[in-house]
């Protein structure tokens, strides 16, 4: 077999090609890498947004709280659950009322879907406080037309900063804090007195109601206890499973459209490194020849230029997946489908992309560099040592 170190000396007596073709295909890795990453940011920003120790009532074939309606009846006879844990006395249950209201953005593009949750004085004490961090402010007296903005909407929208107020169903909402809830979809939302939410948004009931569980084993009695309940047609689910799945369908559209873009760029890139080393042949006619003359078989020679190609590859993935990297400081805004809300998401680079990533950018090496190795391999000795 050729030495390995042949293939790098090759590659360092022609930098600029070389580093011309590992930039190309560097560029495609970044793009298929960036759209991973927006997939994963969407799913990991909703997953965390629940937790595998709570459950979920909510309406039976619900794929989102916006289509769903629990009765305050139903909420009050699932929190007595044996199931359900119990602090101080009490259910340590979160009965949420979430509805749509719209927003004038503070850049004068328009207005925007935003999520307002309702809460109770005992559901945030009991339950969203352990997850939820009060960043800056105070929180809103129950009962009142005061607001608290998540982290992600503040200053996104005409009166969404402490001090200010907010106009929605002909009533001005005073915003008196801002919540950290650890990059979590909770972030885009505004949160509220439940009940003023209602008769702001003519609710009746709720959309949901999340519990703590005693146990997480205990979710299977507790959904054979809501299923065998036919009065409200309900169903219980884990929490983070919940949110998980309704970032399926964007996630889902995302990682498709993406790598849809991400192959046709890799043709482009995969012709260049084709071209590149078809020109590594042609210029090295010559030394071919002589290394077929010392006695290496057609298939080190082939094996040797598939090696150059493979390794030009691989310093494109190093660097795309490195410049990806960075995207990790970066967020986007886009709809939720689920919701039809506007939410706010941060690139995920992980591990398992960064395969995926350098995968890609072997293939791209392999199908750039084969049909030249190929044609290194085929010349005749007697032809190839006269250049």
């Amino acid at each position: 077999m050729i030495p390995l170190s042949y293939s790098v000396r090759s590659i360092l007596r022609r930098r600029f090609s070389a580093f011309a073709t590992a930039g190309g295909l560097g560029l495609v890795v970044f793009v298929f890498a960036a759209v991973l990453m927006l997939a994963r940011g969407v799913e990991e920003t909703l997953k965390s947004t629940g937790s595998r120790e709570n459950a979920i009532f909510l309406r039976k074939g619900s794929t989102s709280e916006l289509t769903s309606f629990l009765p305050r009846e139903a909420a009050k006879t699932f929190a007595a659950d044996p199931a359900v844990a119990i602090e101080g006395g009490r259910q340590v249950t979160s009965p949420e009322l979430f509805v749509i209201f719209q927003l004038q953005r503070i850049d004068g593009s328009g207005t925007a879907n935003v999520g307002f949750r309702g809460v109770t004085k005992d559901g945030w004490e009991l339950l969203r406080s352990k997850s939820i961090r009060l960043a800056e402010g105070r929180l809103p007296q129950w009962g009142t037309s005061e607001v608290i903005l998540g982290r992600a909407a503040v200053g996104r929208y005409q009166g969404a900063r402490v001090g200010q107020s907010i106009s929605i169903a002909r009533r001005q909402w005073q915003v008196v804090g801002v919540f950290d809830a650890g990059g979590a979809a909770f972030e885009s939302e505004v949160w509220a007195d439940a009940d003023q939410i209602a008769d702001a948004g003519r609710r009746t009931g709720y959309s949901t109601m999340t519990v703590k569980l005693k146990s997480p084993s205990d979710l299977e009695s507790l959904r054979a206890t809501v299923d065998a309940d036919p009065r409200w047609n309900l169903e219980a689910k884990r929490e983070d499973r919940f949110y998980e799945e309704s970032a399926g369908p964007l996630a889902n559209f995302i990682r498709i459209l993406g790598t849809v873009i991400a192959v046709f760029f890799s043709v482009g890139a995969t012709l260049g490194a084709m071209i590149t080393m078809y020109a590594q042949v042609a210029a090295r006619v010559r030394e071919v020849g002589t290394l077929r003359a010392l006695g290496f078989k057609r298939r080190s020679v082939l094996f040797s230029f598939l090696v150059e190609s493979l390794i030009l590859a691989l310093l494109g993935s190093v660097a795309g997946c490195a410049l990806a990297a960075l995207l990790g400081a970066a967020s986007f805004t886009t709809t939720n489908w689920s919701s039809f809300t506007v939410i706010k998401f941060r690139f995920h680079f992980a591990p398992g992309i960064a395969a995926w990533a350098t995968f890609f950018a072997v293939l791209m090496g392999f199908f750039g560099g084969l049909l030249p190795a190929a044609r290194a391999a085929r010349l005749q000795i007697a032809e190839a040592t006269k250049g």
